[in-house]
Order: C-alpha cells, then sequence, then structure tokens
C-alpha cells in the first residue's frame, strides 16, 4: 500500500536552521506549519486529519486511520442506499452542486438513528496510493425516514469537514471509495462506488 511522506519529512525540515517552516503559520495547532500541510497531505484546518485521535504530528499515518468498524452484531436497522462522489445535488437549492462524498441513509426501523460512526476509504486507480478517515456525523435519521451524510468543503452546518488536501482534490486519477456506517451494537452497512478520472469538479 502506497503512502504519502509521514511527519518525520516535516520534523527534519523544521531542524533545518532558518528553515520557512519553522515561520509558517500553524492554523490548527496540530504542530505541522500550514505550509507542510500539502506535502503530507494532511489538512491545516484539522489537527487530527484522519479522526483517529492522534494529532498529524504524532500520527505515524496521518491520513490513513485504522478502522473502528466491528465485526459482526445485530442487523443493522438502517441501509444505505446510495453513495455519491460527483454529480451531487444540492437539495435546497436544487441545483448541481460541486463534487463531494454524500451518503444517503434510510431507517428501517420506528425510532430515530443518531451516533454514526462513517468509515471512509479512497485509493488512488493509477498511482496506488490510499486514504482512509473516521468520523460522526450528528445527522439524526429520523424513524421510517432518510438522511444525507455529507463530507464536503462547504462549512454548511451538519456538514463533515473534507480534507482539502486529500487525493480526491489533488489526483485527477480516478478513485475507489468505500464508505461503512455503523451504530454501536449493530452491523455495519457498507458500499463502494467508483469516482471517474477528473479530480473534484465544481458544480456545472
Amino acid at each position: 500500500m502506497k503512502t504519502f511522506p509521514t511527519t518525520a519529512i516535516v520534523l527534519a525540515l523544521l531542524l533545518v536552521p532558518g528553515a520557512v517552516l519553522a515561520q509558517s503559520n500553524d492554523t490548527d495547532g496540530d504542530g505541522v506549519p500550514d505550509i507542510a500541510e500539502p506535502l503530507l497531505h494532511t489538512d491545516p484546518g484539522s489537527p487530527d486529519t484522519d479522526g483517529d485521535g492522534i494529532g498529524d504530528l504524532q500520527d505515524d499515518a496521518p491520513i490513513i486511520a485504522p478502522t473502528p468498524i466491528v465485526a459482526g452484531g445485530a442487523p443493522a436497522p438502517f441501509h444505505i442506499i446510495e453513495v455519491l462522489v460527483e454529480n451531487n445535488i444540492d437539495p435546497v437549492a436544487h441545483r448541481d452542486a460541486p463534487d463531494h462524498l454524500e451518503i444517503a441513509v434510510v431507517n428501517d426501523g420506528t425510532t430515530d438513528l443518531s451516533g454514526f460512526t462513517l468509515f471512509y476509504t479512497m485509493t488512488d486507480q493509477d498511482s496506488g496510493v490510499h486514504e482512509a478517515y473516521i468520523a460522526h456525523p450528528d445527522t439524526v435519521v429520523p424513524a421510517g425516514g432518510e438522511a444525507r451524510f455529507h463530507v464536503d468543503d462547504s462549512g454548511a452546518d451538519g456538514h463533515l469537514r473534507a480534507n482539502p488536501n486529500s487525493i480526491y482534490v489533488t489526483s485527477v486519477a480516478g478513485k475507489d471509495v468505500t464508505v461503512a456506517l455503523q451504530l454501536d451494537g449493530y452491523a455495519a452497512a457498507t458500499m463502494t462506488i467508483q469516482k471517474d478520472p477528473g479530480g473534484a469538479e465544481q458544480a456545472d
């Protein structure tokens, strides 16, 4: 499995006398200067890019979270009906939206569901570079209803932050994207989709 350079590179650069990295801003306060974040493909707006609970500077693989998904469990009271990585639609404005990760979930039960763990991975089809992220959406899926989880750079309420230096944005190759969604005590729901070559697109 291929990865990008680790934080060891940043530490080495910080030790160079007069290095520009030492004088750079560190917006998220994780110890990795903003100017170095693109080199590591980490998020300058998040001290823990992959969401695994280890800060980027201390993390040997800051964009590859280990899976939090637990095998087994009771049948999930929900299912994923759609995963979009392109051709997204803004549900409020009812118009095309920039490409982002969007997961549509249906609640099969009679009780509102919340407290999900989201684990999503992406692999560059050309280079083989792999990324994996953990997130905890605060979205509630109403009983008998549907909700959508969004991972993007919109900053909209309820949307999860996307890593702006991810291969999703920086690589124009196709990607294999896998999503796993789980509630404690239940089996995970999963879905895999391919993103066509071309990088992250703007709204049409």
